[in-house]
This record gives C-alpha cells, structure tokens and sequence, in this order.
C-alpha cells in the first residue's frame, strides 16, 4: 500500500517538476518590454547629445519615465534618471 502511494506522489512530482520546466523555458524566451525598454532607454539618454541648461535631456528622461510607468516602473522621476545615467548621485 504504501509504496502505491510513493509511487503516486513521485509522478505527480515528475509531472509537476516538468511543468515548472517548461514555464522556465517560456519565461526565458519572452522578452520583458520593461527591461527592454530600459535598456533603449539607457543607451538612448548615454548617448543624446544636451544643451547647456540640460532640457533635452530632462524631456527625453521625463518622457522614457512616462512610458516606464505604464510598462510597470514604480519609482519616481528622480530614480528614473539615476537609473538612465547609472551615476551615484553626490
């Protein structure tokens, strides 16, 4: 009886270990649109030419932070543009 029941409870872990397998492999070929953007971001902001007062950097920060909220971002403007310039603030 007992090893019935052992026999049971390793295939439904079997089962259970293959679907967390294959969630993991979906996961990995999906890409997240909030790091994706970050990364565009990022690389966009690093490499955007400014004016002396800093406005078109500002607006593009403003404008990448705006889309980053709507794709899950939850920190406010000030930890967007540390993010973008990947610099400690001092």
């Amino acid at each position: 009886m007992q090893s019935r029941t052992l026999q049971r409870a390793l295939e439904n872990l079997g089962a259970a270990i293959r679907e967390v397998e294959g969630v993991l492999q979906e996961m990995r070929t999906e890409q997240d649109p909030l790091a994706v953007h970050i990364f565009v971001s990022r690389r966009h902001y690093r490499s955007m030419p400014d004016t002396k007062s800093g406005k078109r950097r500002d607006t593009a920060a403003r404008l990448s932070w705006q889309t980053a909220c709507d794709l899950g971002f939850r920190g406010n403007l000030g930890e967007w543009e540390r993010l973008m310039d990947a610099t400690p603030k001092r």
